[in-house]
């Protein structure tokens, strides 16, 4: 009992324990997954205020091909006028450039013309030495006819988009689909730094072809504007992200390997948590693919998670303590007033049982009592009808007892009674054989399922003998004897218990008037007809 209060109270401790941390688990998901939707939110509203200004500047490129389209000839003036227009309204166009397409036979005097408006003009690329020289023999050009702003440009005058394998093939994915295309991510040389940067190309043609062939003849050039990734990703996000979040921009491409164009960091000296990293979904514009990816910093985070998970499970812990204290308190006073119930049951209980052995027992010899007796052959005999098996009954007298009363006492007499019950005790092997002290010198056995008691009158007969108990010491070695009468029925379905009884008490007094110590037993085989057996 007293170990059952402990696990009670352990047990008690260890589900608080248990709940408890599971609500403080419970509130920091939640408040986890409430970060993470907050950081989502605002990555994809960065992710979208990018895409929109990109398409601002595509709108823009396509406004200014109206503006070209409505002019007879491109000339220096009209792009340079209608280009600065653009660039006003679109601070983040660091150049605008009007190249256009010529072919290998027409590049002399494409060179001669240009070179009335630019004095040494001609169609340059850059060497492996990174110097711009004479361009290579190559079926096509693009080269670069007017810039703006030209100061601080001028050395791409003249070069050729071809020359480059990646600018070539936008250009004509461009030229031949008739929509703008957007460059790999070039690098940006400023003074102290080193930054990322696009092309954005829009073919120029002449009326409004259709087809592919038609856009091919009605080729008049290229419109080209030149990006600062870094001044776009910052106009785009400081209208939305306005938080800790650390933001990168790639640039899927074609290659399975992303290249990061550009990276905003918040705070060098602590990484990102990139347990809440999200991309967002992907940004398409020009025919690039551009995912934006971001993770917050610790102060992020941290403003956004409480100390409640904390206080819950330490205030959940406490109070379940305080819980299996006061459960141990009152299991233990419960304890105590069982343990002296349980004392007053046990002692009430041993003094039931000595009254009702009192009631069933014989106060002489120990064992049962007449009246105990009695009620076990009326029992016995029901489940001999009952369960149809035989029964056998003994009743045992010591000769000659009130003679040896009266020259022995009544003291010496008792001696002798308590000593043959023993003798006749010893000889009984089953636990369902019930002797007792049927009277003052007579004794009862109940053979229950026993078809013939007989053998067992016998050996209480020889157990007695063996005893060799002196009659009289004057007698000539005559010791004490006893008469046994008998009956054993193995039909019992009309048996009655005092009719079983009388049998045994008739077999008893035959055996008396033979002559004493020897026995007499009835077998009742048949309804109603016993057989002698002397």
């Amino acid at each position: 009992m007293a170990k059952r209060v402990l696990y009670s109270t352990i047990t008690t401790v260890l589900v608080g324990l248990f709940f408890s941390f599971l609500a403080a688990v419970s509130l920091h998901q939640s408040e986890k997954q409430a970060v993470a939707h907050e950081v989502q939110k605002d990555v994809e509203n960065a992710a979208l205020s990018l895409g929109r200004e990109l398409n601002i500047a595509i709108e823009l490129l396509y406004a200014l091909r109206n503006q070209l389209n409505v002019s007879d000839e491109v000339n220096e003036e009209t792009f340079v006028s209608f280009a600065e227009s653009v660039m006003n309204r679109h601070p983040n166009i660091r150049s605008m450039e009007w190249a256009e397409v010529v072919d290998s036979r027409d590049r002399d005097l494409y060179e001669a013309e240009a070179a009335l408006e630019f004095a040494l003009f001609e169609i340059v690329e850059l060497s492996d030495n990174g110097d711009l020289v004479k361009a290579q023999a190559r079926n096509r050009y693009f080269p670069v006819k007017y810039i703006t702003p030209y100061e601080d440009n001028q050395n791409v005058l003249g070069f050729d988009l071809a020359s480059r394998e990646s600018m070539k093939n936008a250009l004509e994915m461009s030229w031949y689909r008739g929509v703008p295309i957007a460059t790999p991510a070039i690098r940006l040389k400023r003074e102290f730094e080193d930054l990322s940067g696009f092309l954005m190309l829009l073919p120029v043609f002449h009326g409004a072809p259709e087809t592919d062939a038609d856009r091919e003849d009605a080729l008049h050039g290229f419109l080209l504007a030149l990006f600062d990734v870094k001044d776009i990703f910052q106009m785009a996000i400081n209208n939305t992200v306005k938080e800790s979040i650390n933001l990168s921009l790639l640039d899927k491409g074609l290659s399975a390997n992303n290249q990061v164009i550009f990276k905003s960091t918040v705070d060098l000296s602590e990484p990102p948590n990139t347990a809440f990293l999200y991309s967002s979904e992907p940004i398409y514009f020009a025919g690039r693919e551009w995912v934006l990816q971001g993770a917050p910093s610790s102060q992020y985070v941290n403003s956004r998670m409480s100390l409640f998970p904390q206080i819950i499970f330490f205030v959940g812990v406490a109070i379940f303590t305080l819980l299996a204290y006061l459960i141990y308190i009152l299991q233990h006073r419960a304890l105590s007033v069982q343990r002296r119930v349980d004392a007053k049951t046990r002692e009430l209980r041993e003094a039931n049982k000595k009254l009702e052995k009192m009631s069933k027992s014989d106060g002489l010899t120990g064992y049962y009592n007449r009246e105990y007796f009695e009620a076990s052959v009326q029992s016995e005999v029901g489940r001999a009808h009952r369960d149809r098996i035989p029964i056998s009954l003994l009743i045992i007298e010591i000769d000659n007892m009130s003679r040896y009363n009266t020259r022995h006492g009544r003291v010496a007499g008792d001696k002798i009674i308590r000593l043959v019950g023993q003798a006749i005790s010893d000889t009984l092997k089953r636990p369902s054989d019930l002797l007792a002290r049927y009277g003052g010198e007579t004794f009862a056995i109940l053979l229950p399922n026993t078809h013939d008691g007989s053998p067992m009158a016998d050996i209480c007969i020889n157990a007695v003998k063996a005893l060799k108990l002196p009659f009289d010491k004057d007698a000539g070695g005559e010791v004490i004897s006893i008469s046994v009468g008998g009956v054993s029925v193995s039909n019992t379905e009309n048996l009655e218990a005092s009719k079983l009884v009388a049998y045994a008490e008739i077999a008893l007094s035959k055996a008396v008037a033979l002559g004493r110590n020897q026995s007499n037993w009835i077998n009742a085989p048949e309804k109603n007809q016993p057989l002698e057996r002397g």
